[in-house]
């Protein structure tokens, strides 16, 4: 991803005291601020629940997705092992709501990066002076590219041609929702939308391909259930955080300060490993995604998170 900004405002409840209309006012964004940059990186080490280095096991096969969209709910810092997942320092947090019945993320309120937005910036006067060595983040929406195979399409999809070879590999687009539970109203894949107006569970997909395959037009939608979501947290011992949620947690190799008065911005760069994030059950053992065969997802979880201070 480039290192390019986006700026995420709130209400801060500022209040503006005697001011009368020859005073200047305070800008409250002006000053030097926190910078978060979140890059996703293939590359990068792959955790388990407990932040435990973990291969994918026998019987499953997995990939890197192709990255186009992450959506987050929730952005904190923590000065260390032992403080409650309800006691760190908030940075964002978006709207949840009661619409679907029980109370949910409210995906259309989430803070959304992708390629070329993909800087959180907040002043750094809105920030608690103090030393944070954990950061946490709540992730409620990935979308991404993935490779599947089409083995089964004579038999699965309507009208396939019968003088086409259904071992053909092809591109889809995967929508995504690791909230605890998220309202949607309706979400687009890549091409199609897909409407809901209700609440989802931590694990719900939509997958998309949109193509033509020797002069065949395939549309493919199907929406699933991951059985689990991995959420690494090497600090669960001392730290849980809520059951069901999608919180990462990634320790900062030297600590982040936040200095009183401080006059220099601050840069973050938040490392999401997506290092065979997107797993299935591989039924033929063949490490091909064959999901017209009936091999389903069985993880789709981001595999760690690794902070860092830049300069």
């Amino acid at each position: 991803m480039t290192k390019t900004s986006l700026i995420f405002s709130t209400l801060m409840g500022i209040a503006m005291l005697s001011c009368s209309e020859n005073e200047p006012i305070e800008n409250p964004n002006a000053g030097p601020r926190l910078n978060i940059t979140f890059i996703m990186d293939s590359e990068a080490e792959r955790l388990d629940n407990l932040g435990n280095p973990v291969s994918v096991p026998e019987g499953n096969a997995a990939q890197d997705p192709d990255f186009e969209v992450l959506g987050l709910h929730f952005i904190g810092l923590y000065p260390n092992k032992f403080t409650p997942y309800d006691e760190g320092v908030t940075i964002a947090s978006t709207a949840t709501t009661g619409s679907g019945g029980a109370t949910a993320i409210d995906f259309d309120s989430e803070v959304f990066f992708n390629d070329e937005l993909n800087t959180l910036s907040v002043p750094l006067s809105y920030v608690s002076t103090g030393t944070y060595e954990f950061f946490r983040a709540s992730i409620g929406y990935q979308k991404y590219g993935i490779v599947y195979n089409l083995e089964g399409a004579e038999t699965e999809i309507p009208d396939w041609p019968a003088n086409v070879d259904d071992n053909i590999d092809v591109d889809g687009v995967v929508a995504s929702f690791l909230g605890y539970n998220t309202y949607i109203g309706s979400y687009v894949i890549d091409k199609q939308t897909v409407s809901v107006n209700g609440n989802k569970a931590q694990g719900y997909f939509g997958l998309e391909t949109t193509g033509e395959i020797e002069g065949f037009v395939l549309t493919q939608l199907t929406q699933g259930e991951a059985p689990q979501t991995t959420v690494p947290n090497p600090i669960d011992d001392t730290s849980p955080v809520p059951e069901g949620s999608c919180v990462v947690t990634g320790q900062f190799p030297s600590a982040l300060v936040i200095p009183q008065n401080a006059t220099d911005d601050i840069n973050v760069e938040i490392v999401i490993s997506i290092n065979q994030s997107f797993e299935w059950e591989d039924g033929n053992g063949n490490g091909k995604y064959e999901p017209l065969l009936g091999e389903t997802v069985v993880d789709m979880g981001t595999r760690g998170v690794f902070p860092s201070v830049v300069d």
